[in-house]
């Protein structure tokens, strides 16, 4: 992964990583718009329905600061496979689950591999687009994830409408899984002091560094806890409290 000159071909890479981020989520961002499909099939009450979000949401979240020492010594493209492939095979097991028990361990698999993905990410751009292009390339990264969650209640609905919701899970996995291993085969393997080793693992971090790290991390840990406990809601409190349909309700969160 060698570092190219300033305008040397950024956007090919630019879209390469957009691309990963639109991979890594859209089996992630199913769940949600699903719930109506996954509530009505199971039987679940409100309590268990929270349960079954939860179990990918706070496995996600606990899963990246191990993964992101993990990156730190083993280098982050093993963990960008495992953010994308990895969530795949677990969008699989959840296509196949057949009781609460399966889906919720599925989806705890789901977490935990999709934690892999947003601290190999950073630095693999890094390593592969130039210090001109970083910023640039880093705000479209963004924009992959954004356009995932909202492209895919759209074809999540308009599949599940086909085939049912696990089929919706089944089939977009395999594609996933493929991008994943395709990303990892484009990437190469890194070369020495490329930042994507153990190159500044062991770097002190002063007292006010981690002062401010740890309070960002708060912030942005309420404030998607406060969202997500939100908007997991919104399809089931549309279907139960107005009267839409599941699809309607899917297509929403659009």
């Amino acid at each position: 992964m060698e570092k190219r000159p300033e305008g040397s071909g950024a956007w090919p890479r630019i879209i390469l990583f957009m691309s990963a981020h639109f991979a890594h989520h859209v089996l992630t961002a199913l769940l949600v718009p699903l719930m109506p499909f996954i509530r009505d099939d199971f039987g679940l009450n409100y309590a268990q329905s929270g349960m079954v979000v939860s179990a990918l949401t706070l496995s996600y979240g606990l899963a990246n600061l191990p993964a992101g020492w993990l990156a730190d010594r083993t280098g982050p493209r093993v963990l960008l496979l495992v953010g994308i492939s990895g969530v795949a095979l677990a969008g699989v097991l959840i296509g196949l689950s057949s009781g609460i028990p399966l889906l919720i361990g599925a989806l705890l698999l789901m977490g935990l591999m999709a934690g892999g993905y947003h601290p190999s990410a950073a630095p693999l751009i890094g390593a592969n687009v130039s210090a001109g292009n970083q910023g640039r390339a880093l705000g479209f990264h963004v924009v992959g994830g954004s356009t995932s969650h909202f492209l895919a209640p759209l074809i999540g609905v308009g599949i599940a409408s086909v085939i049912g919701w696990r089929g919706t899970f089944l089939s977009l996995s395999f594609p996933v899984f493929l991008f994943g291993l395709l990303l990892f085969w484009r990437l190469g393997r890194p070369k020495a002091g490329d930042g994507g080793g153990r190159d500044g693992a062991g770097a002190a971090v002063s007292p006010e560094r981690t002062v401010r790290i740890v309070a960002f991390m708060l912030l942005a840990g309420l404030y998607g806890a406060f969202v997500s406990s939100i908007v997991s809601f919104v399809p089931l409190f549309m279907v139960d409290r107005f009267g839409v349909s599941e699809k309607t309700a899917a297509a929403f969160l659009s």
